[in-house]
């Protein structure tokens, strides 16, 4: 853990200080590198890109889903479990996982468009709505506490640790003059998780108008909505999409979003835990990315240390 930990809300630490040591698992695709020329800004997904991610993902119902199942088969309650850690003394009454999921899914479902094909929720307002639903008044009254609760339960339920390579090939294309972003499925823990990475404030090594969060915009990858967001922030700069690069792990709201968008594309394919190609899905049937990488020094190489963009 990093000394940038101690900078992180007390409310939201959980996901930092009470995870453990993961190691990504090596997967059976191959390497494939190619030179990404005139490359000047370089996009990063989070969850199985930047940290080991134990879901691959953060926030869906469909991953409440499969962590509550996960939860369910070693005899654990996330939430009892929390909320006593959290310091709650009656533990009637709580939220179940079913739940949380049941809402994620009947908000998205009430905010679905044609121009929002994926919406997100911001989690803690599900879980303030539930604690009230399962009359905790008295909990959902204490914003600090709503958000320990969920960020203990998230901690357990989506265990993370930094991926081997990625906090020295950021500080190292950092200081070769190249701009970087994010675009990410994230929740309210998600900057702290690459804050403790990077050792230091987002904006430290982000440009933070190149970065964007899917519970502030309500809407979630493979959408078009944070990619749109992006290739206009770039063109005000007069930056093409294809100066830009967008590295993630997965095939659908990764490569397939990234490219949709005019994107370079580099596929993360590092760690076994989150890895998704997504090879039944017709948007990824003969989809590839421009690059396949096992590590992070691979996108380094592949950046070159020939180019370098030292004004932005």
């Amino acid at each position: 853990m990093s000394d940038s930990s101690r900078d992180i809300p007390n409310c939201l630490s959980p996901v930092i200080t009470s995870r453990r040591e993961l190691d990504p698992i090596a997967t059976s695709l191959q390497r494939r590198l190619a030179s990404l020329q005139d490359v000047q800004v370089v996009v990063l997904d989070v969850y199985g890109t930047l940290v080991i991610s134990g879901s691959g993902e953060v926030g869906t119902a469909e991953d409440k889903r499969q962590n509550h199942d996960q939860a369910t088969e070693s005899n654990v309650d996330p939430v009892q479990q929390a909320a006593a850690a959290a310091g709650v003394s009656d533990l009637q009454r709580l939220p179940t996982m079913d739940a949380i999921r049941a809402r994620i899914e009947r908000v998205n479902q009430a905010r679905l468009m044609d121009t929002n094909p994926r919406p997100e929720v911001e989690i803690l307002d599900i879980w303030r709505a539930e604690w009230i639903a399962s009359d905790r008044v008295d909990v959902a009254a204490d914003p600090r506490l709503v958000c320990e609760i969920a960020a203990r339960v998230e901690s357990v339920t989506n265990p993370t640790w930094p991926m081997p390579g990625a906090t020295k090939a950021l500080a190292d294309l950092h200081a070769r003059g190249f701009k970087l972003g994010i675009v990410s499925n994230a929740q309210v823990y998600t900057i702290p998780l690459v804050e403790d990475l990077i050792g230091g404030s987002l904006e430290s090594r982000f440009d933070l108008n190149l970065c964007f969060f899917s519970n502030r915009y309500r809407a979630s990858k493979p959408g078009p909505l944070m990619f749109d967001r992006l290739v206009g922030e770039l063109a005000r700069r007069n930056i093409a999409p294809e100066q830009a690069v967008y590295v993630g792990n997965d095939m659908l709201n990764d490569v397939y979003a990234a490219k949709n968008a005019g994107l370079k594309t580099a596929l993360f394919a590092g760690d076994a835990h989150s890895l998704r190609l997504r090879q039944d899905h017709a948007y990824c049937a003969d989809l590839s990315s421009d690059v396949v990488m096992t590590s992070w020094n691979h996108l380094v190489e592949c950046l070159g240390e020939g180019q370098r963009n030292p004004q932005s």
